[in-house]
């Protein structure tokens, strides 16, 4: 088994933590994993990618090929074109449909309409999600959980990492994650 997962947005998005939980409950899982991080002008609302490459033998490089990711979990729509050509055919796409504010943003009708074009994909309002959780900056908990019903990993070690790697509003991230468990569902084709 391998499984390629892209986690792409702005910085200030939490998108390290993720792809840190995600490892680390990979590896508590008896899995391989390897982590590449990248941030775009290393500053807050610059681009960021993570490639988590994960599987049951060694993997020898950190970052996915182009068109073979299993998932791309995406932070911010229009980041989340820019890496439209890591997909393939059968890839999961799950992307929250709310913006970072940032000048010169296309219409985001036009940018959400490109999102749903993407077979398997699911829009996810993570913005929405994180306030009914308790706390606004639990999105990236929300996209977690959303994503997470089709990653090889146990939820219920992924609940455990999340316990272990948040710092603070532990329950509200929890709360996000189960919230964006039952919002991943959305309506995948496959």
């Amino acid at each position: 088994m391998r499984y390629n997962i892209l986690i792409v947005g702005v910085g200030g998005q939490g998108i390290l933590l993720i792809s840190d939980i995600v490892s680390k409950a990979a590896l508590k899982q008896g899995l391989y994993v390897k982590k590449s991080e990248t941030h775009g002008m290393a500053q807050r609302e610059g681009s960021v990618i993570t490639h988590v490459r994960i599987s049951d033998g060694e993997v020898f490089s950190p970052l996915i090929p182009r068109g073979s990711a299993d998932m791309i979990l995406a932070f911010e729509p229009l980041e989340a074109l820019r890496y439209l050509d890591y997909l393939r055919k059968d890839s999961v796409f799950i992307v929250n449909k709310n913006p970072v504010n940032v000048k010169n943003y296309p219409p985001l009708e036009d940018v959400l309409r490109a999102v749903e074009k993407q077979k398997n994909s699911v829009l996810v309002d993570a913005k929405k999600l994180a306030m009914e959780a308790g706390h606004p900056l639990t999105q990236n908990i929300v996209m977690l959980g959303a994503g997470s019903r089709y990653m090889p990993i146990d939820s219920g070690i992924l609940r455990k990492t999340i316990k272990s790697g948040v710092k603070r509003a532990v329950e509200e991230n929890l709360k996000a994650f189960e919230l964006g468990f039952n919002a991943g569902s959305g309506a995948l084709l496959f």
